[in-house]
């Protein structure tokens, strides 16, 4: 029997996706889906992982061994009581953002690079300031959503954009659980294509 999970680093991105298998009653093990994985982890280190589907079944782990390709664990702990992470996944979404500026409402198209449920970073070719509170429609939830941002980090990307990096304000209970849930749709199909893609190379 083998659970789908996706591994984590501990800025919560992204690593890999993970089959998580058990041998006998206590032994456990960890098939990443990339072979690069395997290089990034060693004996002793610790391992964070995540039921695809399970937001609150987020757990960590001692690596015992690798071979053969399987990360074998020790020491599995579930994370779930003593934190809250939010997973982040990479997108290329198309979206529009207000912000009202001298009593005019401004909008400026953006393109999303990753999301996740507690923000997102977006690139664009204007400056946006700081100061600011900023809005967009979810294009992308089963009901759209209006949600407020605001911006913590700015830094220069490719081709003469800019990259921003947002934390959303004020999310209620229903938003939390919509932003969650289109979270792992997304990595769902993400995960989906990487299969696919792996069985069209065989």
């Amino acid at each position: 029997m083998s659970i789908k999970c996706i591994l984590l680093d501990e800025q919560s991105k992204l690593v890999d996706y993970a089959d998580l298998s058990f041998l006998g009653s206590e032994a456990s093990f960890l098939i990443p889906f990339e072979e690069d994985t395997f290089r990034q982890y060693q004996k002793g280190d610790k391992i964070i992982f995540q039921v695809e589907d399970k937001f609150s079944q987020i757990y960590d782990a001692n690596v015992s061994e690798i071979s053969y390709g399987k990360i074998l664990l020790e020491e599995i702990r579930n994370l779930a009581p003593l934190l809250h992470r939010d997973v982040r996944v990479e997108v290329e979404m198309e979206a529009t953002i207000f912000y009202s500026k001298d009593g005019n409402n401004v909008s400026v198209d953006v393109s999303l690079r990753d999301l996740s449920c507690g923000g997102m970073r977006f690139v664009c070719r204007e400056e946006l300031s700081f100061d600011y509170e900023y809005e967009f429609m979810t294009n992308w939830t089963e009901t759209p959503i209006m949600i407020k941002f605001k911006i913590l980090r700015k830094e220069s990307a490719n081709y003469n954009l800019i990259s921003y990096g947002c934390e959303f304000l004020n999310l209620i209970r229903v938003e939390e659980c919509l932003l969650r849930s289109s979270v792992f749709k997304i990595q769902a199909m993400n995960y989906k294509r990487k299969r696919m893609d792996e069985d069209d190379a065989v």
